[in-house]
């Protein structure tokens, strides 16, 4: 029995539940408690060195001072504006070296001002440069803490946002994929079974013609109602398959079609469609072009915490291919790399005693 490997499960990739604009308000909310803890603290410490030096005008500094937290908050507000349009870190780092010595000096001299009206120790004559360069050093250095700060937030919510957007784009690209595989798999079916109804239809065979209308109808609309990146209850796959073998009942008399699933297993998960090319293969190889009688059997088991899944033929057309690109087989492989991952599922395909050919899914037990 020919083993087909598996590669690492890409599972993840298939059930991102992250948001963007989760993280975007996330890094709002933390931008937001990031500049109110810098200038509430800030606002705190100053009222308290105001008060230990003995400020006879305490009380009116309380509230200029929360003005001053306001302001602040205002030009950070409109840095923060700024920054984010920019779209590196580097044209942040060069906007905020020009930025914040401004933002400073502006803050700082609203500051002498509004002070100097509740103090009138604070007034232009005692003026001196010196003191003005200290005063716009202490609120630049203000600046800049609060702007690293900010820079490194921003930055660990860019990292996330960037992960977010490659895992959507993997995400994409997997369910994709998967409808891509999803749409290779009837194109042979579907042109066979129409010139089967016209044959039938051109012999006057009304009857037949009108029954393979009507089974063909109820596949495509079990088939296309499928979603190839869900899984669906292994009863409503083994409906599809008995469907489909139906209709190729009615193209090959002497097909003989046995299904053997317990009960219990109805609610076991399995991809939606897993089995039609394998089942696909088993008319192609198994039946199309063999002397009668032709036989297809489809079992189900569990056993110790999997499902396995096995479509036998009796082989007596050409044997199946155990590897190839497009449907079959390899179109099984590809979904099942997608979903599955090595521990979790196994496909193994070859020839048995009697001469048939097997192909057997073991898959994790899931219930629905």
């Amino acid at each position: 029995m020919a083993s087909l490997p598996l590669d690492p499960a890409h599972a993840e990739a298939l059930q991102g539940h992250y948001s963007l604009d989760a993280l975007r308000a996330q890094r709002i909310r933390a931008v937001l408690w990031l500049t109110l803890i810098f200038w509430i603290s800030q606002y705190l410490l100053l009222t308290l060195a105001t008060a230990l030096a003995g400020n006879p005008h305490l009380v009116q500094f309380i509230p200029i001072r929360f003005g001053e937290m306001l302001l602040g908050l205002g030009f950070c507000f409109a840095i923060h504006l700024m920054l984010r349009r920019l779209p590196t870190t580097r044209k942040r780092l060069i906007a905020l070296a020009i930025v914040a010595p401004i933002a400073a000096e502006t803050f700082a001299w609203a500051v002498f001002f509004a002070e100097a009206a509740v103090d009138p120790d604070l007034n232009l004559s005692g003026f001196t440069w010196a003191n003005a360069v200290r005063t716009i050093l202490f609120w630049t250095w203000f600046f800049l803490a609060w702007a690293g700060t900010y820079l490194a937030v921003s930055y660990s919510f860019d990292v996330r946002e960037e992960q977010q957007l490659n895992a959507e784009t993997r995400e994409r690209a997997h369910v994709a994929q998967l409808r891509a595989l999803h749409s290779q798999i009837n194109p042979h079916f579907l042109f066979n079974s129409l010139n089967s109804v016209s044959a039938l239809i051109l012999d006057r065979k009304v009857g037949e013609a009108d029954e393979m209308v009507t089974k063909l109808a109820r596949f495509l609309r079990l088939g296309l109602a499928a979603d190839p990146t869900d899984k669906i209850a292994l009863s409503a796959e083994i409906e599809l398959q008995r469907t489909y073998l139906e209709i190729e009942q009615l193209r090959y008399a002497d097909l003989e079609v046995d299904f053997s699933v317990p009960a219990e297993l109805d609610a076991a998960l399995v991809p939606a469609l897993i089995l039609q090319p394998i089942v696909e293969n088993a008319v192609k190889y198994g039946v199309a072009g063999a002397p009668p009688p032709a036989r297809i059997a489809v079992r189900a088991w569990s056993e110790d915490g999997r499902l396995f899944l096995e479509v036998t033929d009796s082989g007596k057309g050409r044997p199946a291919k155990t590897q190839g690109a497009g449907i079959g087989l390899a179109n099984v492989l590809q979904r099942l790399r997608l979903i599955y991952g090595e521990e979790n599922a196994e496909l193994s395909a070859g020839r048995i005693d009697d001469g048939g050919f097997r192909v057997r899914l073991t898959l994790l037990l899931e219930l629905a």
